[in-house]
């Protein structure tokens, strides 16, 4: 068995395979064998199951499309997530063990979506997601004269050009393929289908595949559909609102493309499956603690216990959002958003710390907002939005509109102030007792409730032992 081991490579790591194995990818286009459409009120489920063959590839896809409701003939997805917009909840289940589970899902797509490359966005992301967070620049917003080479003002792009009156930018238009027009039955047949990849549903799987082949129990993916009028899509600024207008999932499209991975082309599966009778590997999940806050208490202070008390917990993300950001609004509500500015134009006083094992993770609590992108940085990686986009600091973005949305709006309907997300790699040990508190002070926001949700990633570890599954915390 050893020598079998020595010379069978690991298939489950994604790297370089060591030797000349012969590949093999089967796809199978699954149907949901539970499907529940959400209503304007409630949330919706749907459940694929998957066989047990080959390693489940981390890229295999769930596609999705919408059904343009017959009262409107403009509609957009959320610029920054797309059609992740439909996910409220997901899980990854082995038998009736829970495996990985996110719940507010579409909020933590909006952060990680914030690091992708603009140009990813453009080039790729808007025809197989609809993310399109893309920027350039926008010439004829420059001061004075019009300038065909100089420019002071950027704004969204996506490949077409804005239009308008001469001498001012005017309005950009999502492309055509896009559009969710519901005005007539041949349009409807037109409504674009997008894909969300399982590695983004579940982060893990970036660095880890699942040998199905290996697994005794069944394997199911389980998603919570978002409410049909008021989270999936946005609505242009002038005409054509979707306010109170139902866009459901075309059953139609909903297919999971699971591709399985084979390798060799004799007995090498087995031959690794004898060598393997026990498999470990440690991933991530991330538990979620949202709370509701007004903004006196914000003003005031709070203090979030967030939990996590014995678990080894790598970050910790946390955005505010107001309760009442809907369909009318360039991003939908999936928005992470920064105090509001004082009538100088400068950034709203903030303080943000983490409490854990009796002690701060700052010395003193960050109240400057490049810091705070300075501790996000070192905890994400460095995200592909502009300075204004995040903090509202500085000036830039363009008084021109995206589907005759102000892109520049104080009011978070457009991107301005849009992306301020609050990132933070613990330095400590295991997290004791107490757990972990959120410290929050902030002086400018608006007069509505706010949902303060944190993210903790934490490790797991999952044993596999002759088909079964055993999941704890590290």
């Amino acid at each position: 068995m050893s020598d079998d081991k020595a010379n069978v490579p690991d298939f489950l790591k994604l790297k370089e395979v060591p030797v000349d194995y012969v590949q093999q990818i089967e796809t199978d286009l699954l149907e949901p064998v539970v499907h529940q459409e959400a209503t304007a009120n409630n949330t919706g489920f749907c459940r694929f199951e998957l066989q047990n063959k080959g390693i489940l590839h981390s890229h295999s896809k769930i596609f999705l499309s919408l059904i343009p409701n017959a009262d409107n003939n403009v509609a957009f997805l959320p610029q920054n997530i797309g059609i992740g917009s439909l996910i409220e909840r997901a899980v990854l289940k082995v038998g009736n063990q829970v495996l990985n589970e996110i719940t507010d899902w579409s909020h933590l797509h909006s952060i990680k979506s914030m690091f992708i490359d603009n140009e990813y966005n453009k080039e790729r992301e808007q025809y197989s997601t609809g993310r399109t967070i893309n920027h350039r620049f926008t010439f004829k917003d420059k001061a004075g004269a019009e300038s065909e080479v100089l420019s002071d003002k950027y704004g969204l792009d996506n490949g077409r050009e804005y239009f308008g009156t001469v001498g001012a930018v005017g309005n950009l238009n999502q492309q055509p393929f896009a559009n969710m027009d519901g005005s007539s039955a041949a349009k409807k047949a037109q409504s674009p289908v997008y894909c969300v990849d399982l590695v983004d549903l579940f982060p893990f799987l970036d660095r880890q595949e699942i040998p199905l082949f290996l697994i005794s129990s069944p394997v199911s993916i389980e998603l919570t559909w978002s409410k049909t009028e008021s989270d999936r899509v946005s609505s242009p600024g002038a005409g054509g609102s979707v306010v109170g207008k139902s866009y459901l999932i075309d059953r139609n499209e909903l297919k999971f493309a699971a591709d399985y991975i084979h390798y060799g082309a004799t007995d090498e599966m087995a031959r690794y499956a004898a060598a393997n009778p026990v498999i470990e590997f440690s991933f991530e999940d991330y538990r979620l603690v949202k709370s509701t806050v007004t903004r006196d208490q914000l003003k005031a202070g709070i203090v979030a216990n967030l939990g996590m008390a014995n678990r080894l917990v790598t970050r910790v993300s946390t955005i505010m959002t107001e309760t009442g950001l809907g369909d009318d609004a360039i991003l939908n509500k999936y928005v992470s958003q920064a105090p509001q500015n004082k009538a100088s134009g400068e950034v709203g006083s903030i303080e943000y710390n983490l409490r854990y094992n009796d002690r701060f993770e700052y010395a003193t609590s960050l109240d400057n907002t490049a810091r705070i992108f300075n501790q996000l940085v070192a905890s994400e990686g460095i995200p592909f939005v502009t300075r204004q986009e995040y903090s509202g600091a500085q000036q830039g973005i363009t008084s021109a509109t995206f589907e005759r949305r102000a892109q520049n709006s104080a009011a978070f309907d457009g991107i301005r102030k849009c992306f301020f997300v609050m990132g933070t790699r613990l330095t400590g040990q295991r997290v004791g007792q107490r757990g972990i508190e959120l410290h929050l002070k902030v002086d400018e926001m608006r007069d509505f409730p706010h949902n303060v949700r944190s993210y903790c990633e934490y490790l797991r570890k999952a044993i596999l032992t002759n088909g079964m599954f055993e999941v704890y915390n590290v």
